[in-house]
């Protein structure tokens, strides 16, 4: 209440802006007002809901919007929503891939159990690393290069990487997005990749599911959704590549390993 005795109004945002001022994680949604507790995984769900053109069912007090979207506020252009990711060498450590974002929405989260998501939890909408902007992650200044790398680089989150690809690296053939261009790198192809599951989870239509297969990959064994009707199977075929030789199977280990899936 204000000095003269009138109620003040804060909106929502504004209220959950002063709390995060103040340390505190904030737990309501900025597009819908609910209140949530994993802000990461219920923006994920308005995500994918916009990207395939889904209307909500419950009312929103903002949009998604349309370009390189934060995974926590849905936001784009805030210079807080910059995030970026130190990724462990797997060869010589076994630290976590640590992020960083300055987003006022941020909750915390296990990067390895959220980027592979689960029954429970099927978006799996994380920072990930562009092999095509680093192909070569740099090493810590004034170290070898075979030392753990440990400078940030900047990330795309993943519901992002198809809009990145399309937009940055126009050489690259993108599956159902664009035919023409050179094969996709396989460690790009698998950052584009979803999961039955999180797609059912947004209530995407079966008919407008993105389903490709990457040699080798086991990720939607876990996250796979009940099967609803044999013809609805049939409206929505898979995509897969061809079985590759033994000699390409062992260079498709490689993170520059090429796959074409575009018609």
């Amino acid at each position: 209440m204000l000095f003269s005795g009138t109620l003040a109004i804060l909106s929502v945002e504004a209220s959950s802006l002063l709390s995060a001022s103040e340390g505190e994680t904030i737990t309501i949604c900025p597009l819908c007002e609910t209140k949530v507790a994993n802000m990461r995984y219920h923006m994920g769900l308005h995500i994918l809901r916009a990207l395939n053109n889904i209307p909500e069912d419950i009312n929103m007090k903002q949009l998604v919007s349309d370009v390189s979207l934060c995974g926590f506020c849905g936001h784009s252009g805030h210079p807080d929503c910059v995030i970026t990711i130190t990724i462990k060498n797997t060869a010589t450590s076994n630290a976590p891939t640590q992020w960083n974002t300055k987003c006022v929405y941020q909750h915390g989260f296990h990067y390895s159990f959220a980027e592979q998501g689960s029954k429970h939890k099927p978006v799996h909408n994380v920072p990930l690393k562009c092999e095509l902007c680093h192909p070569v992650l740099p090493p810590k200044p004034g170290k070898s290069s075979h030392r753990v790398p440990t400078v940030a680089i900047n990330a795309i989150w993943r519901y992002n990487m198809v809009e990145h690809v399309l937009n940055d690296h126009e050489e690259y053939c993108v599956p159902g997005h664009r035919a023409g261009g050179v094969p996709m790198p396989l460690g790009v192809l698998k950052t584009m990749q979803l999961t039955e599951l999180e797609q059912a989870s947004a209530n995407i239509p079966q008919e407008k599911w993105q389903l490709f297969s990457i040699p080798g990959d086991g990720h939607d064994k876990e996250n796979m959704a009940p099967s609803t009707s044999h013809a609805s199977k049939r409206s929505a075929p898979s995509i897969t590549a061809p079985r590759a030789s033994k000699k390409t199977r062992t260079n498709l280990a490689n993170a520059h390993s090429a796959v074409s899936l575009c018609a």
